[in-house]
């Protein structure tokens, strides 16, 4: 019985190595650098002269060449982009971009508990609708989003691309 008990472990631990090794390699082989030739993009947003947090920032291609990517500013206004099909934070293609900035905020959906006397009533339904119907408030002028509007154009180069947004609440295409 002691034998018995022995060969099971071994094996086990032998079948536990071989797939350890099989995930270890088919891992390996899915991140090698078959993905597109991205340079590193980062930069910082600010509106009226402050660091503008949650902005959604989006590197829209001028010709074929170019790799659409989108990076979400952080609390001190820095970004970094991710283009599809690359590691997180890797930036995106060589190429010309028109740049989009915007940040909206929603309505938050009311949070009635079970026990209130309101949940699952009329009330309820109304406040959900509401919060539904009510439109998104830009925080940013809704021009900086618009590819036609938008006074942001860059290049990103080969290397590192670090970028500067000034946005101004009273600007005005």
């Amino acid at each position: 019985m002691k034998d018995t008990y022995m060969f099971n472990f071994h094996q086990l631990t032998t079948r536990f190595f071989y797939i350890a090794l099989l995930i270890f390699l088919v891992l390996q082989a899915g991140c090698g650098r078959g993905g597109p030739d991205v340079q590193f993009v980062t930069g910082v947003v600010t509106l009226d002269g402050k660091p503008l947090e949650g902005a959604i920032v989006s590197f829209s291609p001028q010709d074929n060449e170019g790799l659409p990517a989108v990076g979400t500013t952080q609390t001190d206004g820095r970004f970094h982009l991710n283009a599809p099909a690359s590691l997180p934070g890797s930036g995106t293609t060589q190429g010309e971009y028109k740049v989009l900035i915007e940040k909206t905020e929603y309505v938050e959906f009311p949070e009635i508990p079970d026990d209130d006397p309101r949940y699952g009533t009329p009330e309820h339904d109304r406040l959900i609708q509401l919060a539904e119907e009510t439109p998104p408030v830009f925080k940013t002028p809704k021009f900086y989003a618009d590819a036609d509007l938008t006074p942001f154009s860059v290049e990103v180069k080969r290397g590192q691309n670090n970028f500067t947004f000034e946005l101004h609440s009273g600007d005005n295409p």
